[in-house]
């Protein structure tokens, strides 16, 4: 039995990054436990910025046409995948993000982390632009893909919302990711992290998406109301659908002394900012998991979400301010009388070697089906 993992993503490490680098190395330890030869496609810029793909180097095979532009990139799947995979000996492959599937390839499992391409239609700059990605990243994948991960239930909620096939309940799986974090074990490192209370934002920096002029305006009110000197300090990057809104936003801010963007960060420092923000501030309302918001749960930080996020409440995170993030003054006042209090112990949160048995048995399960 063999299987390609197909892992891929454009730009810095962020979600999907982080989400690799946490999965792969137990659930490639569980496939080969299981006797499964595995063979993972990597992207070159994927290879290049997760950790986990450069230590599995022995069983990574860049595929460059995975970085290709996104009408390249289907083209290619289209006509040459089913033959690339043959003369790999591949008899089936999971797509762990963005997948494209069509009738004529392997076998497939598909992971879906977020549906937003039906949530926002016009995500990436247009309605036609993003009814074609959706098409291709989402309809396919419950059309044609033998077998359906969704990474929590706020995901699999909204793909019910927005669509509603009577075959998909037989192959669609929810498996949550791990909430547990490798970033809490690692050293302490010097940062330039203020003297004074600071929110930290910690993500893609997609002013629409992420809710960051919420944010700025939180930050704000908390001045305001508080009497303190309230920072915000933004860590992350951008990829190329958001780079345009992400560095306006960047223009309009720059006049702002308590505003700090620090762009993206390797993990001990991601860690030390965890470690002395007084609270981390995660607004989006359309995520599928949220790893800022379990991240700051490992280290006993309050994290104030909009109150519209699902997810939120499944990282098993005690410390959660929901807040409205359209009415900055009625959240700062919820955060501020919050922030003095206790964080209650969290229940049992999932791991990460828990995700990857289930993954593991999704994917043998896709295996003993093959002809």
């Amino acid at each position: 039995m063999s299987i390609a993992l197909i892992a891929h993503y454009l730009g810095p490490s962020l979600g999907i990054g982080k989400y690799l680098d946490r999965l792969l190395p137990p659930l490639v330890t569980e496939l080969i436990a299981r006797g499964v030869k595995v063979k993972i496609l990597g992207s070159p810029n994927a290879i290049h910025h997760t950790l986990a793909l450069q230590d599995l180097k022995d069983i990574v095979q860049p595929l460059p046409p995975l970085d290709y532009h996104p009408s390249q990139r289907f083209a290619w799947f289209a006509t040459r995948f089913s033959s690339y995979c043959r003369s790999k000996e591949l008899e089936a492959v999971a797509w762990l993000s963005n997948p494209i599937i069509l009738p004529w390839h392997p076998p497939t499992l598909a992971v879906l982390h977020d549906v937003n391409e039906w949530a926002e239609p016009a995500k990436y700059g247009s309605r036609l632009k993003t009814a074609l990605r959706a098409a291709i990243y989402l309809d396919t994948s419950l059309l044609f893909a033998k077998k359906i991960i969704v990474i929590s239930q706020a995901t699999e909620q909204a793909l019910w919302q927005y669509r509603s096939l009577p075959k998909l309940k037989s192959k669609l799986r929810v498996i949550p990711n791990g909430s547990d974090s490798p970033l809490i074990n690692l050293a302490p490192v010097e940062i330039s992290a203020p003297r004074v209370p600071f929110l930290l934002s910690v993500g893609r920096i997609d002013p629409v998406a992420k809710c960051l002029p919420q944010a700025v305006a939180l930050v704000s009110a908390l001045r305001e109301l508080s009497g303190q000197l309230w920072e915000l300090h933004l860590l992350g990057g951008m990829n190329r659908s958001t780079q345009a809104s992400g560095k306006a936003f960047l223009e309009r801010i720059a006049h702002l002394p308590w505003i700090r963007y620090h762009g993206y960060v390797d993990d001990p420092t991601l860690a030390e900012w965890y470690r002395q923000a007084t609270a981390v501030v995660f607004l989006s309302e359309r995520e599928g998991f949220g790893f800022p918001i379990a991240e700051a749960a490992s280290f006993g930080r309050w994290v104030i979400v909009s109150e519209k996020n699902q997810a939120a409440r499944e990282t098993g995170a005690m410390g959660v301010i929901a807040v409205n993030p359209d009415r900055p003054q009625q959240a700062a006042s919820i955060v501020l009388n919050r922030l003095p209090q206790e964080i209650a112990d969290s229940p049992s949160p999932s791991i990460w070697r828990e995700a990857a048995l289930a993954y593991g048995e999704e994917i043998c399960t896709l295996l003993d089906k093959v002809p």
